[in-house]
């Protein structure tokens, strides 16, 4: 059985519910999902998952959210090679 850990950051609410979607999805595929914010996500259980669902809204010059979503992100990297990733996010295209 897949175990997926669908891990994001949500200013407004948007990723948020994208992630409860994806989430969701996946269950419903028959995979085991755990849902964190990106500040609760210990990178150290990445191990644990076989793959992975990433959830961002695009910030300023369209970056990652840089005080919680970038530094998981880039702590988890090493720990991806080989796992499926999905990613999900949104932008105001105000």
């Amino acid at each position: 059985m897949s175990k997926i850990a669908v891990i994001y950051w949500s200013g407004t609410g948007n990723t948020e519910a994208m992630a409860d979607l994806v989430a969701n999805a996946a269950t419903a595929a028959g995979a085991s999902v755990d849902k964190f914010t990106a500040s609760e996500f210990n990178v150290s259980s990445a191990g644990d998952y076989t793959g992975f669902a990433l959830g961002c809204p695009a910030m300023g010059a369209e970056q990652l959210e840089e005080s919680e979503f970038e530094p998981m992100y880039q702590d988890l990297r090493g720990s991806l090679s080989g796992k499926p990733v999905g990613l999900f996010g949104s932008y105001g295209w105000g």
